[in-house]
């Protein structure tokens, strides 16, 4: 495994956590930004883009400058966090301070922060423009700004913010946009802001680690079959759906079944949100449902499960739901629960993906491979013949009609 020349401190750390193996991002993008190239990179979720980025950073921070070097934007508070976290982890055993910025916090008290003098902040644009308006934060010696999920943040209220942002800083300054869906729109900001990039596109292979797999049923079912796979022992899952107002009252009906659930949306509070993670983590609740926003860049581990209520319009929503499973190689199962019609638009989101869909059921306690089994009363209940009526066998004798004398 190359260090890439990373700081002493990082490679302790690095072993410490047990990394023994760069991901295909990692292994194009640490070289790339120690190089001081702008880099727009695509990749999975679950392939450690954050480490990609936070790694060569840490090793160009100087500690000598007391003034912001590194400014981290993320769409949510949940991937603020997150990614501070990360950040907090590998400049542990350093004298490099961090702090995060989010809107909906104390302003008094992050500008107590600030003070703190430190080198890497963590925030949302709204927040970061407000400060620096303010003359709050100063942005003279920010060298790297880096847009985490730059798909999203280009469609949040704060978007209007981020050319500003970057024009409040250095010259020379070093740009990085991530994301696991670099969209048309997405690469346009990219490269309006930034005139030398350096693209890395690893190949979204929905494959490996991951069943993708879909249980036939109609509408009306949804609720039921849900309750059943609620009922798995061991059953952990993060539910989504097109449409929010489903989520409330599936919660509701499935509680009242005896099926521990939560619903996580992005009106909740940064407490709040934290407890339903941790709850879902530790088996006290079973299925967490969730809006695609609200879910984004959540980082559940050894999540074996994820439903989907509605299948996702586009093949970007459903690459985001299904990498909350399968994360950094481990194992896990979407589950699509399908109309006909959601069949159909289902298969067409393989479009160029490798991905090979599966149906499932769930029987005797468990989410299964669907196996179709001859002269089963099961498989007469779920697939009915196509002709239930039987012909007649032209090899029996046909009856004798009596006359009356």
């Amino acid at each position: 495994m190359e260090h890439f020349q990373l700081l002493e401190q990082t490679i302790l750390k690095i072993k410490a956590n047990n990394i023994t193996k760069w991901t295909a991002v990692q292994e194009e993008a640490i070289p790339a930004i120690l190089e001081g190239n702008d880099v727009i990179a695509q990749s999975p979720t679950g392939t450690g883009k954050t480490l990609a980025y936070v790694l060569p950073l840490i090793n160009k921070i100087d500690e000598k400058e007391e003034s912001p070097q590194v400014v981290i934007m993320a769409p949510t508070r949940e991937l603020v966090m997150q990614i501070f976290q990360v950040v907090q982890d590998y400049t542990q055993n350093t004298n490099i301070k961090t702090a995060s910025i989010v809107g909906g916090a104390d302003v008094k008290r992050q500008i107590e922060k600030l003070k703190q003098k430190p080198r890497i902040i963590v925030g949302s644009p709204g927040r970061i423009s407000q400060l620096i308006k303010q003359k709050k934060l100063k942005m003279h010696c920010v060298k790297t700004i880096v847009f985490d999920e730059v798909d999203e943040l280009i469609k949040t209220d704060d978007q209007k913010d981020l050319p500003q942002i970057v024009k409040a800083t250095m010259k020379d300054r070093q740009l990085l946009f991530l994301s696991a869906t670099i969209t048309p729109a997405a690469m346009k900001f990219a490269k309006e802001t930034s005139s030398n990039l350096k693209e890395i596109s690893i190949e979204q292979s929905l494959e490996g680690n991951i069943i993708h797999g879909f249980i036939p049923c109609e509408e009306r079912e949804k609720l039921e079959l849900l309750r059943r796979i609620g009922s798995v022992q061991n059953m952990k899952a993060l539910v989504f759906s097109n449409e929010p107002f489903k989520l409330e009252g599936f919660a509701s009906k499935l509680n009242f079944r005896g099926v521990k659930t939560a619903v996580l949306h992005s009106k909740l509070g940064k407490m709040e949100r934290s407890r339903v993670l941790k709850d879902l983590q530790t088996g006290k609740i079973t299925l967490l449902f969730s809006t695609d926003v609200a879910a984004r860049g959540i980082d559940l581990q050894n999540l074996p499960y994820v439903i989907t209520l509605d299948v996702p319009e586009k093949v970007e929503q459903y690459t985001h739901r299904s990498g909350r499973v399968g994360r950094m190689g481990k194992q896990g199962t979407v589950i699509n629960l399908t109309t006909p019609r959601e069949k159909k638009h289902l298969f067409t989101l393989r479009g160029t993906q490798k991905l090979y869909f599966e149906q499932l059921m769930v029987s005797h306690g468990e989410v299964q491979k669907y196996v179709m089994k001859e002269n089963s009363t099961d498989e007469k209940r779920t697939k009915p013949t196509s002709n239930p009526i039987k012909k007649a066998d032209s090899s029996k004798k046909k009856p004798v009609k009596k006359f009356k004398k």
